[in-house]
């Protein structure tokens, strides 16, 4: 594909993506019910279908800013700064703080959209890249890309700008993009873990690492005259190294990829000047109603064993059940990763899904923080690229999902 080539069609899949959302908070907002709305858009249904839950915090703290109650009570410390910040920024310009959030989260996935497409199509081909962009486009959880008033689709954004710098030779400019990054959600640490790694990875610091510099898989190209599609084997590592730099090459800009500890250390010490607690989001996460206070109760996930204990169980718990499922198979996709990516981008995989998944005591929300998972749905992609049914099948019970989450979302159900 010719480089002008992978914006439309990154575009257009997150056209298509996007509709399927619309659609989603349209049918929602059909059963609006005027008793269940949030305190943003009282009078315009459809927009207020994407400020719900934890979106009334990041209101709050772009209308008021921050306070914080103490460590044993819900505070809007626990919500990092970037998006919020964000969100107040364009609120001047665009008369509203809500609908400032919207448009940052809408142009975020798009953002996402593009660098994904782009980030699969140089490792792993355009024919897998396109499907690889349809998984994550109609994971059931990727409305939280195109309107949700939620940080995640920023942070994902600037994680994915982060390593396309850092793969174009610019480590300082990775690490300014992972500040902005750990500047906007506490999961940050597995992206400085990932560039880290991937850093050593590409300056040959890795023993037994081959992944270099990587170009485009000619073994996943489209074949001519409708052939049929051959995955390559497990095996085959589609890196193609154009430089290797050996340990003695390691040079002090490289450490520039450890600016992205700004944007969680500028926080920290934000939190340690104002209410003289550096962790205060940490303090207050066993608050009442959250009760996510770190130990064995949360890591071991007992509230989900005392879930599966009651039967017939209700609409929370299957969410919960299925939002387990999901981290049990991202996580199994990690040792596959690695074999295909790469050290650095497994590191980031892994990172990404284990430090969520332990700090949330029944998996609820890991739903949508797996949409960080990114190179998961790379390998997504490239398994349905030689099986065409299954693709469609896939994608279509996929998509399905999707506005049937969306509807929920919009209906003020808890699904992620």
């Amino acid at each position: 594909m010719k480089r002008a080539g992978w914006y439309p069609v990154a575009l257009l899949g997150a056209f298509v993506a996007t509709s399927f959302v619309v659609v989603g908070v349209s049918v929602g907002t059909w059963w609006h019910d005027p008793t269940n709305v949030s305190v943003a858009f009282a009078h315009r249904p459809w927009l207020d279908g994407w400020v719900r839950w934890d979106a009334a915090w990041y209101l709050e703290i772009a209308r008021h800013g921050y306070h914080y109650r103490g460590p044993h009570l819900q505070s809007s410390v626990a919500f990092f700064p970037m998006y919020p910040l964000l969100m107040r920024f364009l609120g001047g310009p665009l008369g509203d703080d809500a609908l400032a959030g919207i448009v940052v989260s809408a142009i975020s996935g798009l953002v996402v959209a593009v660098l994904f497409f782009r980030w699969c199509e140089q490792r792993l081909g355009t024919a897998t890249a396109r499907l690889a962009l349809a998984a994550m486009l109609t994971y059931p959880f990727a409305f939280y890309l195109f309107g949700a008033v939620y940080a995640d689709a920023l942070f994902i954004a600037a994680a994915l700008a982060a390593f396309a710098l850092l793969e174009a030779d610019h480590p300082v400019l990775a690490g300014a993009a992972g500040a902005v990054a750990t500047a906007s959600r506490p999961v940050g640490a597995a992206l400085v873990i990932g560039l880290v790694v991937r850093t050593l990875e590409l300056r040959g610091a890795l023993p037994g690492s081959s992944f270099g510099r990587q170009g485009p898989a000619d073994a996943d190209r489209e074949p001519a005259g409708g052939a049929t599609l051959t995955a390559a084997p497990s095996s085959t590592r589609i890196a193609s190294p154009t430089r290797r730099l050996g340990r003695k090459r390691l040079e002090p800009r490289d450490a520039g990829v450890l600016l992205s500890l700004a944007g969680l250390i500028g926080y920290c010490v934000m939190l340690a000047i104002r209410f003289g607690d550096p962790l205060a989001f940490e303090s207050v996460a066993g608050a009442p109603g959250w009760q996510q206070a770190p130990g064995p109760r949360v890591w071991l996930k007992f509230a989900v064993f005392s879930r599966a204990s009651h039967f017939p169980f209700g609409f929370s718990d299957y969410t919960i059940f299925a939002q387990a499922l999901l981290t049990a198979v991202a996580l199994a996709l990690v040792p596959r990763v690695i074999r295909r990516l790469g050290w650095g981008y497994g590191a980031f995989t892994a990172a990404i899904i284990v430090l969520p998944a332990l700090s949330t005591k029944d998996f609820a929300g890991m739903g949508r923080y797996l949409l960080a998972a990114f190179p998961c749905f790379a390998l997504i992609g490239e398994h349905l690229r030689a099986r065409r049914r299954e693709a469609a099948v896939y994608l279509a019970g996929s998509g399905a999902l999707l506005v049937l989450c969306t509807v929920l979302f919009s209906r003020s159900y808890y699904v992620s």
